[in-house]
């Protein structure tokens, strides 16, 4: 499993950004008020995402825990489970 050194808001922002992007998300549309639930991404999508933040920060993300959050809300949760190790 890769670990960064250092887990932060910024380094699992840019994971998530790079991930949805891959996903033929539009850069312009990602932020931190984004929610999960706007992107026009299917239900694989969104657990090969989260199979990724458990790969990179062993934090384990269902995909019911994610109605109505943010990306921003998403990455304190990362940032609180890396945390919590």
């Amino acid at each position: 499993m890769s670990m960064p050194i250092e887990v932060t808001a910024d380094a699992v922002h840019e994971l998530l950004r790079t991930e949805l992007v891959d996903l033929g998300i539009p850069e312009e549309t990602i932020s931190a008020e984004t929610t999960i639930d706007t992107l026009e991404i299917d239900s694989l999508d969104v657990a090969d995402l989260m199979v990724t933040v458990k790969r990179e920060y062993g934090v384990d993300i269902r995909r019911a825990e994610l109605a109505g959050v943010t990306i921003g809300e998403l990455v304190d949760r990362v940032l609180a489970g890396a945390s919590g190790r």
